[in-house]
């Protein structure tokens, strides 16, 4: 399913998928963010099948709070980082309210749900690779396997650094296993000094 939204905090909060992936970019043109948009009915159709939804803005129009920004990302610069495809098992309603009603696990931080950020710009160099990327990452997602070609590049601790919630932000995987999107909250609960 795919959704063009002014505004995220639109969508009821009782309807529940399984992965939510947001298009995010500047909202003017350039040619890997258009190649985003212009596969979105594509990418809605399959996410149909995958218990997801993709989300965008409308034309002219994008999202705005603390998380997602034309010029931050959880409160990292976004001129290296969009255009993107944000990942998240996150209902939208979460960014909406989190400032005000933060979900803490008891390790003191916010909910084992982890937000997965792939810059366009570290994968693809034209709009044919970002295609072929939407491609994989859906095959991915719907055979419920590892998002086999990335690697986590950056990882995102609430508190640190300016970011407001836990993230991963993903590069090109040249080799290995990938991303597990199920294992993944492992990584912001494990007690300090495990591996």
């Amino acid at each position: 399913m795919g959704l063009m939204v002014h505004s995220i905090a639109r969508l009821p909060p009782n309807y529940h998928r399984a992965y939510y992936l947001y298009l995010l970019d500047y909202g003017w043109d350039e040619p890997l963010g258009d190649a985003l948009f212009a596969n979105f009915d594509q990418m809605a159709t399959i996410a149909s099948r995958a218990k997801a939804i993709v989300i965008r803005g409308t034309v002219g129009s994008h999202f705005e709070d603390e998380v997602l920004s034309w010029h931050h990302f959880n409160g990292q610069p976004s001129d290296d980082l969009l255009p993107a495809i944000m990942i998240t098992t996150k209902h939208p309603s979460y960014f909406q309210h989190y400032a005000t009603r933060p979900t803490q696990t008891s390790s003191g931080l916010w909910s084992n749900e982890v937000v997965l950020l792939i810059p366009l710009r570290r994968c693809c160099a034209n709009a044919t690779d970002v295609t072929s990327l939407i491609e994989k990452i859906f095959t991915d997602i719907i055979a419920k396997k590892p998002l086999a070609d990335f690697r986590i590049a950056k990882e995102m601790h609430t508190g640190k650094m300016g970011a407001v919630l836990d993230a991963l932000i993903l590069e090109p995987n040249v080799g290995g296993v990938g991303v597990d999107l199920k294992k993944l909250a492992n990584i912001f609960t494990k007690p300090k000094g495990s591996t």
